[in-house]
């Protein structure tokens, strides 16, 4: 197995790899493969949603475990699993998302700690200052509505490509880039009312 590192670019033959091993032994080294590629997109999908970076944090991990018994279900395309199977990655994770929001509404009451953690690379003023301006950003998208927040995370955050967006959102091209003009247009004139 090639040696993948996290969040890099999707390599068809290796995903399908991955994905066969993981159905037909569930190998746990090909799910740490599937983790790799694909844990830090599902994160920043629920986090531009949920604004919390603990609950987001909580979310993903929830989604790689419904990933391992639900594997079985995708069904290997002939061309396009890079797309297709984040797509139907996505899409769980959304569904995973809405039912943990549903039981956090029901059960408000419970809370969900986690320990601190604190990144080297930056000194405090930075990360400090790395936060506000992304804590910004959620705010605005969060002002969006659900799909122009999709657009935007999948075009922007994620790197997908026209073509690639419309197939997770399962749009025609040309409505895409319409939603993504209007997208901008209302992220623009909302950062712009709040500078």
């Amino acid at each position: 197995m090639n040696k993948i590192q996290r969040d890099s670019p999707i390599d068809e033959a290796v995903l399908v790899g991955l994905i066969e091993n993981a159905q037909s032994t569930g190998n746990p080294l090909a799910f740490d493969g599937l983790y790799l590629y694909f844990a830090d997109r599902v994160f920043r999908y629920i986090l531009a949603r949920v604004s919390d970076v603990d609950l987001a944090e909580e979310m993903t991990a929830q989604v790689f475990l419904q990933l391992i018994e639900k594997i079985g279900l995708y069904r290997i395309a002939p061309k396009d699993n890079a797309t297709i199977f984040s797509a139907w990655l996505y899409r769980l994770s959304h569904n995973k998302m809405i039912d943990i929001l549903r039981k956090l509404r029901r059960n408000s009451h419970v809370g969900i700690e986690y320990a601190e953690h604190t990144a080297d690379k930056h000194s405090v003023i930075d990360a400090i200052e790395d936060r506000i301006d992304f804590e910004q950003l959620l705010g605005t998208l969060q002002m969006l509505n659900e799909q122009q927040r999709q657009v935007i995370i999948l075009r922007f955050l994620e790197g997908y490509s026209i073509a690639e967006t419309a197939e997770i959102l399962q749009k025609s091209e040309g409505a895409v880039k319409a939603l993504q003009h209007r997208s901008l247009e209302n992220l623009r004139h909302l950062l712009l009312g709040s500078a």
